[in-house]
């Protein structure tokens, strides 16, 4: 056969095929070959023998045929050549499959088979290298051996993993900072398409959260507990270094993130960098062969909670009216009997009987309703399916790189009617160029695009959910049978759902929302000298925001054949456009050195200076009373016109410097520091001084550790100190210049009565301002031990730290009402932070029915408390304000004993409640509250902490005890991993609005009832409920519940399995055969279960934390199925 047929043959046989660079192969049939269990690399030696033609096995699927260099062909001028055979084994015997084997220092090499076996050619007396993932490499000579049997030591202490720090990196052996990874392949496959999600629990003490699970939700960040009273003191983050947002990054273009937590790994950042670093870097092209990968995935949600409401309209009628009746003497419905005995009839109507339809004409032309609707499922539809495609190409050479990458993600949201929808495209680009020997450079272009278009109200301003929840009963529908809306009913003027829901469902009014982000970014670094280096960046960011919220009218029938137009209020005809844009300019010049002494002392040094600047620009219009309701444009305004606008810029300058030292790689030590030079702050107060110092000592170095050394691998203490500025002052209306006192020109229809019905401009001053601001200073100190066992397969990192905010901003003054204007904020107090931080891990692998079983787990846990422990004012100490010695967080309420069974129990007690009120407090069914200072009255005595009456300290709003768990398993194409998160301990009172929990104690027109709500209220025939005695409002507006107490105090304590991923990769033998590289598929889910302390199976804990009313878009629980495929 010819040489062509033998290798298809091959190919038929196998994974591998095969490539020809500048060679022709010759068609003659000279060869006859019969091989049974060979190596394809001996059938390959036996075949080309005599042939001036040479392979390389490149990877596990390709062989590259080419000519043979004259050097080899000759065989003479290095030397001449031999073949060496031989296995690669791991520790216990176990063939490594895919292992590199390779003649150092050249390209010649190739890969183990199956049985972890190997041929190679080599020159005499050379080198052989051997390497694989998850092992250490080893160098062997050869000697004249052509038989070589290798033992692989698994290298699982990742000590030479290389951590990204700032301004550069540092191998994880060296690391002497409180630094956490993370790698892309642990964020891969997540059903979001939000970095911030796919973070959550996977670093501890990177706290996160979001206000809602609207789509597009910024993510909210905070690294180590609490930070300032006023400033929001969230994390910088820095894309390649860059400042930027990682709610505008593309998961699938991340390689790795690093957080930085202390002063030591934060310090060379300076005033940025107060409340933490993270360091996000994005993948590059990589020397070799190109690679066009393609993921996509489909997506679905259910919710996260229970959501079985009431939807009988006799019993929602029945249970307003009751609460109603209660609290105001009054009927909510304004039903009569007669009206309760067609809702009775109707009661087990799952669906309208023609017979009884839920929808009638009164004696007075009016519709009158008496329905069993869903508003729930009605409003809502949680399938929320989202796709997501992404296409990565990447490939290079030594002397250029590149890696593009585009992704598109289309999501639709909850709303039933007029779905809200919201997409985002990303474009990323970088290539790198290694122009000369000593320079090089690396340009960077990314985009960022999204549209959320949401019907209603102005989302951004807590529209639609909040009145979604008020007078949507289950008896009234919300539309007549002639299709026509509702808007008011009979008997009574009460607008379903406010009227929001007739608003959804006409389709008029809308908020959309466009982001539009580009970034570009130069890297260069010019080799200089030997271990000096000159690296220079500069980059550029615009931001645009473009909103448009439109306001719009509907139609509504109270009435057969005559329609109503809602105009007023929420339905006005209205108009409004508001535009954003922000640019921010960086630039960076660094010089860094780095030089070994007598092979022992290690120095590296950085030196450079920062600039950043930042300008920013509102604009507004606005118009009413518009010609149309669908079309949208300013100039079709025929009302009112509005324009405001804002527009203000800053800059930064700092000069930074660390120097690091080690001894052996034993002894380490660094220090950082930063000088920096604010706008934000009056001229005298501009500049600060930030340093830190750390020190570290691998203590499993030493000698006398040696006995240790079969079980303990690695033993590092680490110790840091350090300062650095916060310059954020987003706790001002003024937070760019918070030194100045603004005048502010504003129009007001508030003096319409006095200049003939027109708006007027006039001019209003801010509150009044310190003038001798400056930086709040945070002083971190860090004490950590990394712990490496059995071969570094179990690994255990402990830190234990305190930060303190001194100077920190904060009102001193009590100014009286009649002022007018709120105190101003001064640098007063300091707040103390102590917490702690612990990651188990062990990943190991075995070999089971011949294949390779890798498996791994690991288990965080984290902590923080904080106690304010200087603060000027409130010198009293009067509870419900700062005051200094209070715990971060801290509860204040009532302990509550019971129910009064009877009002005989009630008198006889003879403790007067009146101060929680007066009316529902003293009968059968109010509840019974602690009379702990024994007066026989329940008050919270002057209000102060050293006279708080019947209030206690009964928990505290912090999260407590934040905990994760992973584990991951890969055998024969099998991959698995789960991920669960979760909080240990959290208290939070629901607030008063909160409808979920309180029903209609919180208003008796509460839309969604909980199906179990009735057995919860007290009767005589449910002595032992959990709530009291029927009354509308009772936990609002100052009544008897709104009064915090332990009753009603809930656990946020959850266990979410946040993630879970089961996927298959085919084997390489039937993609290979269609030239695809791999082909995986998976399921992915997002947020599967949660198992909660709440007493109220319809609230997410999560969300309940940041919201405690609970009326906000809701999260979801999220089902994907994913194909990757790698040409």
């Amino acid at each position: 056969m010819s040489l062509k047929q033998v290798f298809g043959a091959i190919e038929k046989q196998t994974t591998y095929r095969f490539s020809y660079r500048n060679v022709v192969i010759d068609e003659r049939r000279d060869i006859t070959v019969s091989r049974t269990n060979e190596t394809v690399q001996a059938v390959l030696d036996a075949v080309l023998e005599g042939r001036n033609l040479e392979y390389k096995i490149v990877s596990s699927k390709s062989i590259v045929i080419s000519d043979k260099p004259a050097s080899k062909a000759s065989g003479s001028a290095q030397g001449d050549w031999r073949r060496v055979s031989g296995t690669v084994k791991d520790s216990h015997g176990d063939p490594i499959v895919g292992a590199s084997v390779y003649e150092k220092g050249t390209k010649n090499g190739t890969l183990t088979d199956v049985d972890g076996r190997f041929s190679l050619r080599v020159r005499d007396n050379s080198m052989v290298q051997i390497s694989y993932i998850g092992f250490q490499q080893q160098d062997i000579r050869t000697n004249g051996n052509r038989s070589l049997n290798i033992v692989l030591t698994e290298d699982n202490n990742a000590l030479d993993e290389v951590v990204v720090v700032g301004y550069g990196s540092r191998k994880k052996a060296n690391l002497i900072g409180a630094v956490s990874a993370v790698t892309a392949e642990q964020l891969k496959d997540r059903p979001v398409s939000n970095v911030g999600q796919m973070l959550q629990g996977q670093v501890p003490n990177l706290n996160i959260t979001f206000a809602s699970g609207t789509p597009g939700e910024a993510t909210r960040m905070n690294i180590r507990g609490a930070t300032s009273i006023v400033n929001s003191g969230a994390p910088l983050v820095l894309i390649d270094g860059v400042e930027g947002s990682i709610d505008r990054l593309n998961p699938n273009d991340i390689e790795s993130i690093s957080v930085l937590k202390d002063a030591a790994s934060a310090a060379i950042y300076g005033a940025r960098a107060g409340f933490g670093v993270i360091l996000v870097t994005t993948k590059s092209g990589k020397d070799g062969t190109s690679h066009i990968t393609y993921n996509g995935r489909f997506s679905f949600s259910s919710p996260t909670t229970k959501t079985d409401f009431i939807t009988t309209g006799y019993d929602a009628a029945r249970i307003a009216d009751a609460f109603n009746m209660s609290m105001n003497n009054s009927s909510y419905t304004n039903y009569t009997q007669s009206d309760y005995a067609e809702l009775e009839s109707r009661r087990f109507d799952k669906t309208e009987n023609p017979a009884r339809p839920w929808v009638v004409t009164g004696s007075d032309g009016r519709y009158r309703y008496y329905g069993n609707f869903d508003w729930y499922n009605y409003l809502f539809d949680f399938s929320q399916p989202t796709w997501n495609h992404n296409l990565n190409i990447s490939g290079g050479t030594d002397k250029l790189n590149y890696v593009i990458s585009a992704n598109l993600n289309d999501h639709k949201g909850i709303y039933a009617l007029n779905t809200d929808k919201y997409k985002t495209k990303t474009f990323t680009s970088k290539f790198g160029a290694q122009v000369n020997p000593w320079l090089k450079l690396t340009a960077t272009a990314m985009l960022f695009k999204s549209k959320y278009k949401s019907p209603g109200y102005d989302y951004e301003d807590g529209g639609n959910f909040g009145n979604l929840m008020f007078h949507a009963m289950p008896y009234v529908m919300p539309y007549n049978p002639d299709g026509s809306n509702v808007y008011t009913y009979a008997p009574s003027a009460n607008k379903p759902a406010d009227g929001f829901a007739a608003m959804l469902r006409q389709g008029d009014g809308f908020t959309k929302v466009d982001k539009t982000q580009v970034t570009f970014a130069l890297n260069a670094v010019a080799h200089l000298a030997e271990g000096l280096d000159l690296v220079g960046n500069v980059s550029y960011r615009k931001y645009n925001k473009e909103k448009t919220f439109r306001q719009a009218g509907f139609t509504y029938s109270e009435r057969p054949g005559v329609l109503l137009e809602a105009t007023s209020g929420f339905f006005g005809n209205r108009l409004k456009e508001i535009n954003t844009k922000e640019e921010y300019y960086v630039y960076d010049l660094y010089a860094t050195y780095q030089k070994t002494f007598d092979s022992l002392h290690n120095f590296n040094v950085v030196a450079g200076v920062n600039r950043e600047t930042g300008k920013y620009k509102n604009t507004e219009a606005s118009v009413r009373n518009l010609l149309s309701n669908i079309l949208n444009d300013l100039a079709l305004g025929t009302g009112d016109k509005g324009v405001k606008g804002g527009q203000h810029e800053y800059a930064l300058l700092g000069y930074f410097g660390r120097i690091s030292y080690d001894y052996a790689g034993k002894y380490l030590a660094e220090v950082n520091m930063r000088y920096d030079g604010t706008s934000r702050f009056p001229k005298g107060s501009r500049w600060g001084f930030f340093p830190s110092v750390a020190v570290g000592w691998r203590i499993s170095d030493e000698p006398f550790f040696n006995p240790l050394k079969k079980a303990v691998d690695n033993m590092k203490i680490r110790f840091s100190v350090g300062s650095l500025g916060n310059q954020v002052t987003d706790g001002y209306a003024n937070p760019y210049y918070p030194y100045i006192r603004r005048v502010q020109v504003k129009s007001s229809a508030k003096f319409n009565y006095i200049f003939d019905n027109q708006y007027v401009a006039y001019s209003q001053l801010d509150s009044p301002v310190s003038g001798d601001l400056t930086w709040e200073t945070i002083v971190t100190k860090n004490i950590g031990l990394d712990l490496g066992f059995f071969n570094n397969r179990l690994t255990a990192t402990l830190d234990f730290y305190r930060r303190d905010t001194k100077d920190m901003l904060a009102t001193s003054l009590t100014l009286p009402d009649v002022y007018g204007y709120a105190a101003p904020l001064e640098n007063n107090g300091q707040l103390r932070t102590n917490g702690y931080e612990i990651v188990l891990g062990w990943n190991d692998r075995f070999n089971l029915a011949g294949k390779p079983f890798t498996y791994g787990f690991a288990v965080s846990l984290a902590d923080s408390k904080s106690k304010l422990i200087k603060y000027h004012g409130n010198e009293t100490k009067t509870l419900g304000r700062y005051y200094e010695g209070m715990e971060w967080g801290e509860i204040w309420g009532y302990r509550i004993e019971g129910i009064y069974r009877t009002d005989q129990e009630a008198v006889s007690r003879g403790v007067d409640q009146s101060f929680i009120n007066s009316r529902f407090t003293d009968k059968a069914g109010d509840l019974i509250y602690s009379d702990l200072d024994g007066s026989k009255k329940i008050d919270n005595g002057k209000g102060t902490l050293e006279d708080h009456g019947d209030l206690v300290k009964l928990g505290n709003s912090t999260a407590r005890y934040h905990y994760g768990f992973n584990a991951n398993l890969a055998w024969n194409g099998i991959d698995f991993s789960i991920f669960l998160q979760g909080v240990g301990k959290q208290n939070l009172y629901p607030g008063g609005n909160n409808m979920m929990f309180w029903g209609p104690y919180a208003r008796a027109y509460s839309s969604f009832i909980p199906a179990d709500f009735e057995n919860k209220v007290w009767r005589t025939d449910n002595l032992d409920s959990y709530f009291p005695r029927a009354a509308a409002d009772l936990a609002r507006n100052g009544n008897a519940m709104s009064y915090v107490n332990d009753r009603y105090l809930q656990n946020l304590a959850y266990c979410r399995v946040k993630n879970l991923t089961l996927g298959y990769t085919l084997p390489a033998s039937l993609t290979r055969k269609i030239n695809i590289n791999k082909v995986r598929v998976y399921f992915s889910g997002e947020n599967l279960f949660t198992f909660t302390a709440l007493d109220n199976k319809y609230l997410d804990p999560e969300q309940l934390a940041v919201d405690s009313n609970g009326r906000v878009y809701p999260y979801s629980k999220t089902f994907s199925f994913g194909l990757d495929i790698t040409f």
